[in-house]
């Protein structure tokens, strides 16, 4: 693919990029950036993020806010059937617990966070794919973690936490092979990150990064929104490392 010069690779005008988790840190975070870029936006969370989308409705090319459990397949097909086609599939939705294993409650927590980090981008892809592979270079974009290749960098990372995300950089692997060449397929896999979700959660290894800090929302949106771009269209079967040098590979 070639570039004519004057455009700009990067934009988003006329691309329609549904975002799931879009009420939490990354995925609002996300929703800001690729509405900068010039997207319409389909914004979906178990919470209602309709005030997200009326604060970037004049930003890009309009936004919908949807409520949706990602653990019910039929809210999903529901979904896509209501949405329709989209360019842009981040999977941003995600769950974590740091409940001990030896809990007797582990073993609900362990299906609840597959469910949710695992089983629903499966169902999302399954989904909105067929829709995607007429759009012309369309893009789906899965959220996995430095956990997923270190087994937790913080002291309290639950083994079904990393075992999800690592399978969702598995699973990124497979679904690019299944999408191509008609959708790239491709992942991002953050270090702590400043949201809710880790609040209050210790992180000592942050200290050893080569940048040494927690991220910021913005800082794993801005990649998502590169990889959700005509600029990576070269870009196929990726886990991207986000994680300020707190893992080298």
């Amino acid at each position: 693919m070639t570039f004519p010069f004057g455009s700009t690779p990067f934009a988003l005008k006329g691309k329609r990029v549904l975002i799931t988790g879009a009420a939490g840190g990354i995925g609002s975070a996300t929703a800001r950036a690729c509405a900068r870029l010039g997207a319409e936006l389909v914004l979906t969370d178990i919470r209602d993020c309709s005030a997200l989308a009326e604060e970037l409705a004049p930003v890009g090319a309009g936004a919908t806010a949807h409520v949706c459990d990602v653990r019910d397949r039929a809210a999903i097909d529901a979904l896509a059937d209501a949405v329709g086609g989209v360019d842009g599939l981040v999977l941003n939705a995600g769950a974590i617990a740091f409940d001990d294993w030896d809990s007797l409650e582990w073993e609900d927590s362990f299906h609840e966070i597959i469910h949710v980090n695992l089983l629903a981008p499966m169902q999302f892809a399954r989904a909105f794919l067929p829709g995607m592979r007429t759009r012309g270079g369309a893009r789906i974009v899965l959220v996995g973690s430095v956990a997923g290749w270190t087994g937790g960098t913080m002291s309290t990372t639950g083994a079904h936490y990393v075992v999800s995300k690592g399978g969702v950089h598995a699973f990124t692997r497979w679904l690019a092979r299944r999408a191509a060449p008609d959708v790239g397929v491709n992942a991002v896999a953050p270090s702590a990150t400043a949201t809710a979700m880790i609040a209050g959660q210790p992180s000592p290894a942050v200290a050893a990064q080569l940048v040494p800090r927690v991220a910021s929302a913005d800082e794993i949106a801005w990649p998502i929104a590169f990889l959700c771009s005509p600029a990576a269209s070269f870009l196929s079967g990726v886990v991207l490392d986000i994680n300020g040098g707190a893992y080298l590979r």
